[in-house]
């Protein structure tokens, strides 16, 4: 199974899946990022987290698979 978690230090931006959505997914603004939920089920399905190296452990951004010039651009639709 690929990892849909993932670490972009372009944009110091960590992402972690929590679960596969079922359906299309809604993002609520954070202090600290956003928080995905699978529209369908409620369920929270990720967690998008700015400024990642310096609020998560240096652990696990540095188990997280890297997107290195990939994750600069992000385009959200609105809600």
């Amino acid at each position: 199974m690929q990892s849909e978690s993932y670490y972009a230090p372009d944009g110091d931006i960590a992402y972690i899946r929590v679960r596969p959505p079922r359906g299309r997914v809604r993002s609520e603004e954070e202090a600290w990022g956003l928080r995905d939920y699978d529209e369908e089920t409620g369920e929270l399905v990720g967690l998008e987290m700015w400024s990642a190296s310096k609020v998560l452990p240096a652990d696990l951004v540095d188990a997280l698979p890297r997107l290195d010039g990939r994750g600069a651009v992000i385009e959200r639709q609105p809600a």
